[in-house]
């Protein structure tokens, strides 16, 4: 079975909550600093920890990588001695030849970034001796190399590294099912603008931006695409980790019968987008003069996600056009969901023009049925519609779990629509739990509103910013969710994927 980065992606929800959100300072770490280091053993170019919490000077690891290979570790041992994460909390870069092994027993997280400036290879390591670790890259951290020479291995599997999309997409064209990592940032605007998804093989492997980003991507599809973005059709094994997609500009347009699916990093995902990040703008168009009948299904990260979606967030301001005869659906995150989306977040604004014969819009996402729960989310952008349509702050239309999830923005529609605070239409039957909306915000203060259909929805309650800022929401896990003045505006947030 191929081994992803992050292996416990199909846990149950809880235990996913466990894995993957806890704060790194919850556990026994050993932590690159700026700090003097202490409770460390470096002997022989291996580094091991003496205790529970232990550093290791960023300096001191740049002089050893100067003079020779260097692997850090977690140590040996029984738990609770058992030092379980590293975690990189300051930037460093070295230009010689030397190896550098991070290897944990449990996670490594990089929160700051890491230069290789010669031709040194990296090692990465989770999960060795433990379970349920990952490779995270937060709060800016990332890993990049000067070109492709280096040897990366992450979990004793040798990536191939890409320093342009051209050159992403061609070897993807030749192995779909290969693991890969963007070498650096990548400025795509000399690229121009594509007029379909630049890398449209069916992906069956692992891409790991390693916290780089592709920045100022431009897509403008036809109506010949069925699935627009980054990357075409993210298949049932494949898997995008790590990666931001910045400041994109994509367009997609459906012309006959049937839906086009547009996302600045995937059109169409049944694997799993982890840890990643998309911004930009996003049109859609259909019904209208040539464009008839069909739809337009838009997502700020994917279009339409059949698989997972975790640790994840977007900033995209999207804007679709329908005429009478057509189907705009639009969410912050994702379009349309069928599969699971968890500790994630959306920041942008969508407003839907025309008067379609549906509309599905939502600060998170527009529809989600047949499966998955959406879980640990918030959304926080404004959602506008003309007409008939089904309108929340998180959520446009479900029939699914909807839980420990909020939403500020304020949501709004014409005629012939179902409005809520938190979901325009919901016929789960009572499934949704521990969810809120801000009634000061979003300007939506009736209390049985929380879903447009429905009234009285059980699982949502509405509170005012004073509330939703005066501590975390009943049911809300403090080992995923924290709030603080200086981060998120006071708001609730996520721990390990706070604000971009």
């Amino acid at each position: 079975m191929k081994q992803h980065t992050v292996t416990a992606r199909h846990a149950t929800v809880a235990s996913i909550a466990v894995v993957l959100c806890m704060a790194p300072a919850a556990h026994a770490a050993v932590t690159i600093s700026s700090a003097a280091t202490s409770n460390m053993n470096c002997t022989g170019g291996v580094c091991s920890p003496t205790a529970k919490n232990a550093v290791l000077n960023v300096g001191d690891l740049t002089t050893m990588l100067a003079s020779g290979s260097v692997s850090v570790n977690t140590g040996t041992g029984s738990l609770p001695a058992q030092v379980e994460d590293i975690i990189v909390a300051a930037t460093f870069n070295w230009a010689s030849a030397n190896a550098l092994t991070l290897d944990a027993y449990r996670s490594v997280t990089v929160t700051a970034p890491i230069a290789v400036n010669g031709v040194a290879p990296v090692s990465l390591v989770t999960n060795d001796g433990g379970s349920g670790g990952y490779l995270m890259f937060i709060s800016g951290g990332s890993l990049s190399f000067l070109g492709t020479a280096n040897n990366l291995s992450i979990n004793r599997q040798t990536y191939t590294l890409a320093t342009t999309i051209a050159t992403l997409a061609s070897d993807i064209a030749g192995n779909p099912s290969g693991y890969y990592a963007l070498s650096g940032n990548y400025d795509a605007k000399p690229d121009g603008t594509y007029t379909a998804p630049p890398i449209p093989t069916t992906f069956t492997g692992t891409f790991n931006g390693l916290g780089n980003a592709i920045e100022n991507l431009t897509i403008d599809g036809g109506f010949e695409s069925q699935s627009i973005g980054l990357l075409a059709y993210v298949d049932t094994v494949g898997a995008i980790d790590s990666l931001r997609v910045t400041h994109a500009n994509v367009s997609g347009k459906h012309k006959q019968r049937g839906q086009t699916y547009s996302g600045i990093i995937a059109g169409i995902s049944n694997g799993t987008v982890f840890n990643s990040f998309a911004s930009g703008k996003m049109a859609g168009k259909a019904g209208i003069k040539e464009y008839f009948n069909g739809g337009v299904t838009v997502g700020g990260i994917v279009g339409l996600n059949r698989g997972e979606v975790l640790d994840s967030a977007a900033d995209a301001t999207i804007v679709e056009i329908g005429g009478s005869d057509s189907m705009l659906i639009a969410g912050g995150l994702v379009g349309g969901n069928s599969g699971s989306i968890e500790i994630s977040y959306a920041t942008g604004s969508i407003s839907l023009v025309g008067q379609p014969s549906v509309v599905e819009s939502g600060g998170l996402l527009g529809w989600f049925n047949s499966g998955g729960a959406v879980e640990n989310c918030y959304a926080s952008g404004t959602v506008t519609a003309d007409y008939n349509a089904y309108a929340g702050g998180l959520v446009g239309q479900t029939d699914m779990l909807i839980a420990e999830s909020y939403s500020t923005g304020e949501a709004k529609s014409g005629s012939d629509s179902w409005v809520g605070g938190l979901v325009g239409d919901d016929t789960s039957n009572g499934d949704q739990s521990n969810d809120y909306w801000d009634t000061t915000t979003s300007g939506i203060t009736n209390l049985s509103q929380g879903a447009g259909n429905p009234a009285n929805d059980p699982g949502i309650t509405g509170e005012t910013t004073k509330q939703l800022k005066s501590g975390l929401p009943a049911g809300f896990d403090p080992t995923i969710w924290a709030e603080s003045k200086k981060i998120n505006n006071g708001f609730p947030y996520l721990i390990n994927n706070p604000p971009q």
